[in-house]
């Protein structure tokens, strides 16, 4: 091989390294984890855990202030609240979604007001099964 084929076979390398990294960075899932870190949601779930359930969509509106969109998703005996803030995707969730839709939801774990809720972190937190 000559002087000037090596050079272009390491840039050819070079430049299919660059676009490898720059598809990590930027392509990945927007959301801090992966769907099979999430366990089932239940009633030993702790505040902070990335969870999941899978139900049925009784009702869903948007907050008052802040343009957030609650969900309350019926799944086996229990109902659960679902909250996805409006930075995390409210409104494509509100396109994506209906009442009685049967739908997967992850997010994290809380209790507001003394309610048991889901957290939605990104737009692909819920999906219509």
């Amino acid at each position: 091989m000559e002087k000037e084929e090596k050079i272009v076979a390491v840039l050819l390398v070079m430049a299919i390294l660059s676009l490898a990294v720059a598809y990590v960075t930027f392509f990945q899932d927007d959301g801090e984890w992966i769907g099979s870190d999430a366990i089932q949601f239940n009633e030993r779930s702790s505040i902070g855990d990335y969870v999941y359930l899978e139900g049925t969509i009784l009702n869903k509106r948007f907050t008052s202030t802040g343009d957030h969109l609650l969900l309350s998703v019926e799944h086996g005996q229990n109902v659960t609240k679902v909250f996805i803030p409006n930075s995390n995707g409210a409104e494509y969730i509100d396109n994506l979604v209906n009442e009685n839709d049967h739908v997967h939801v992850q997010g994290i774990f809380d209790e507001y007001q003394g309610e048991r809720e889901v957290i939605v972190q990104n737009k692909n937190g819920v999906t219509t099964l």
